[in-house]
């Protein structure tokens, strides 16, 4: 009997042994039911995390693309299509936009380009949707992102020819990811940043450089070099040629008419369709090189008689040599005449007036310009001074209008900081000294007052209708010249640019629009060895309608923007 109850207690504890180690297996297999059940949870958490901020790159990316959408449509398609000369284009098509209140219309029917879609305009709002293109990111997923622009006012016509479409514009972008069941959807969206375009006709004055023939008038080849430095738009109706690594810097568009550039080759010029010579001839395009372009024709006569006009005013043409500023009862009624070759000075006086210092044959006329009485006094040196009502500032009274039937032999002088002056002759115009603005800014050198940082209003104009706009043998080394440079039947050049030593840089501060492209110096290899290198700095305020008075327009049509596509936005979620 012992022995079998020992054999049943045995047993019993046996089995109490095995319900504590099926107890601890199933509270192991609960535990590890837990682990794993939070690592699933822990890794869905954060695939979704990774999703959502995938889901937040791929809308950032839409918007970006959007945004750059906007600006293409309006710098580049829009702006082509006004620039179009061959859909001759007049003022009645765009001041329709403007009587109907329809800048939106305007916006669909310029702001693409050929085979893209058009703006869909629906009440108030312009609407443009785009996808992504192929990413090829190895994420699952894509966005897409809406650009809606409505309109910030009326659209104004301010003045002749000049048009003016303010506008306010929003963007939504959405991106989704598919790789989990539902997609993972992020959306941001930019609130409201606005623009202004204006529509206007297009003015010489908007190049850094354009030449009708890009060699001399005896048919010489000028080669761009590094010594060569364009900041703003240069073109040709001809060919350019470059020469040497690097072969010049171009900070903004760069177009010829001729399909095939010239390229020096080492001493054995080339002609090819291409941006570069190898590593020969490279010259350096910050925006592009386009080849095959329209022709632009440079004005007629008809814009120098009319310029001729001006400045007559009430009088009739001269018969004798002399300087003649027009008038009638007192009042000034033209600009100021000169009959005969003559020397011209600009300055400012110790009251802040413009006086311009004119001297032909043996007479000198100091005429002063003060704005604020809304004066001009002429005193003739050595002789008799009178003062008038009125500004000498032409017919259309644009601004101050010197006009020679003859040469200017010498110019030189400051524009005083209130003035927009137009300095033209018949003949040649001489620099033989710095011609400078009373405010610049000058490094880096540029239009914009120190003062205030907004554009300077001093403006002038240099024009040789029949002749050369040439720099003299008088002038400094490193001669420094502000203003635009026309020269429509010549060049504007160096005297005695192939003899003497180098004289430095010559650094414009505007544009030239010429018939012939000017020597300035001579170069052997890369050495400068005589005349000038050219440092040609483009004013950006042509490009809001700043420009010198009575200049010549293009016969077709421009648009500009007032860069605050560019401003810094606010961008804000909606969410996962």
């Amino acid at each position: 009997m012992k022995e079998g109850k020992i054999m049943g207690k045995y047993k019993n504890e046996k089995g109490v042994a095995l319900a504590a180690v099926l107890m601890g297996v199933a509270v192991l297999l609960v535990l590890a039911s837990i682990f794993f059940s939070s690592a699933l949870t822990q890794k869905t958490s954060v695939d979704i995390q990774k999703y959502a901020m995938q889901s937040l790159a791929l809308a950032e990316g839409g918007a970006a693309q959007a945004r750059a959408e906007l600006k293409k449509r309006i710098r580049v398609d829009l702006k082509g299509r006004v620039e179009d000369d061959t859909q001759h284009w007049t003022s009645s098509t765009f001041s329709t936009y403007v009587t109907g209140n329809n800048s939106l219309g305007f916006l669909q029917d310029f702001a693409y380009a050929t085979g893209q879609p058009q703006f869909s305009v629906s009440g108030d709002t312009a609407t443009l949707t785009l996808t992504a293109p192929d990413l090829n990111t190895g994420i699952s997923g894509n966005y897409t992102s809406t650009l809606m622009v409505s309109s910030n006012g009326a659209p104004t016509n301010p003045a002749q020819d000049i048009f003016i479409f303010p506008y306010l514009y929003t963007i939504s972008s959405q991106g989704s990811v598919s790789a989990v069941n539902p997609p993972v959807l992020k959306t941001i969206r930019l609130w409201q940043g606005q623009f202004t375009l204006t529509v206007l006709r297009a003015n010489f004055a908007k190049f850094a450089l354009f030449t009708s023939h890009h060699t001399t008038p005896s048919g010489t080849t000028v080669w761009f070099t590094e010594n060569t430095n364009f900041t703003g738009p240069v073109s040709t109706n001809e060919r350019f040629s470059f020469a040497n690594n690097p072969s010049g810097h171009f900070s903004d568009e760069v177009t010829q008419h001729e399909t095939k550039a010239r390229f020096y080759n080492e001493g054995a010029s080339i002609l090819l369709d291409a941006d570069a010579n190898g590593t020969k001839d490279v010259p350096i395009f910050d925006v592009g090189f386009t080849r095959g372009y329209s022709l632009i024709n440079l004005p007629s006569t008809v814009t120098q008689n009319d310029l001729k006009t001006q400045a007559l005013g009430t009088m009739s043409n001269p018969g004798s040599d002399g300087i003649y500023v027009p008038e009638s009862d007192g009042a000034l009624t033209g600009g100021i005449l000169i009959k005969g070759d003559a020397g011209v000075t600009m300055s400012v006086d110790a009251s802040d007036n413009a006086v311009y210092t004119i001297t032909q044959g043996s007479t000198t006329k100091n005429i002063t310009v003060n704005r604020t009485a809304n004066q001009t006094t002429v005193q003739t040196v050595g002789g008799s001074t009178s003062t008038y009502t009125g500004l000498p500032d032409g017919v259309g009274n644009e601004g101050t209008l010197i006009y020679s039937l003859d040469d200017i032999t010498s110019f030189s002088g400051t524009v005083q900081k209130d003035s927009s002056v137009t300095v033209s002759a018949e003949r040649d115009i001489v620099v033989s000294n710095n011609v400078r603005y009373e405010k610049y800014t000058a490094s880096p050198l540029s239009g914009i007052n120190p003062d205030t940082g907004t554009a300077a209003d001093n403006m002038l104009g240099i024009i040789a209708w029949g002749g050369d706009v040439r720099i003299g043998t008088s002038a400094p080394n490193n001669v420094e010249i502000h203003g635009i440079i026309m020269a429509p039947h010549g060049e504007f050049t160096v005297d005695s640019y192939d003899s003497g030593a180098p004289r430095g840089t010559a650094t414009l501060l505007g544009g030239v629009i010429t018939d012939f492209y000017g020597a300035f110096g001579q170069f052997s290899g890369t050495t400068p060895i005589h005349g000038y290198g050219r440092n040609f700095v483009y004013d950006p305020r042509v490009l809001n309608g700043k420009t010198p008075p009575y200049f010549p327009y293009l016969s077709g049509f421009t648009a500009q923007d007032d860069q605050h596509m560019d401003d810094r936005l606010i961008w804000e979620g909606e969410g996962v």
